[in-house]
């Protein structure tokens, strides 16, 4: 079975710092959402120029994955690449623990 991959993709090359939970809602809608099998081992990679990811905006765009599959489900089956940032997947998480 081939490993789910997601690479996001944002228009606005320019944009290094994603911010805001309707920003993250809304990419997460328009690239994510119905593409993978949450329960399935999934990555999803960031675009090179990202260098951060607000709080804010990891609510939005992994809210619904967290309310589906919980913490244990993201650390069995989620991963994710953002090259600017090191160790995004535990930034990810620990921001999700304060929802």
């Amino acid at each position: 079975m081939s490993k789910q991959m997601i690479a996001l993709e944002i228009k606005d090359r320019s944009l290094t710092k994603l911010a805001g939970n309707s920003y993250g809602r809304k990419l997460f809608d328009a690239q994510v959402d119905g593409h993978i099998n949450l329960r399935e081992p999934f990555t999803i990679v960031f675009p090179e120029q990202i260098d951060y990811l607000a709080s804010s905006f990891i609510q939005g765009f992994f809210g619904k994955i967290y309310t589906e599959i919980g913490r244990e489900g993201m650390e069995k089956n989620f991963d994710v690449i953002v090259p600017k940032i090191s160790d995004p997947k535990k930034t990810i998480l620990d921001r999700l623990m304060l929802m």
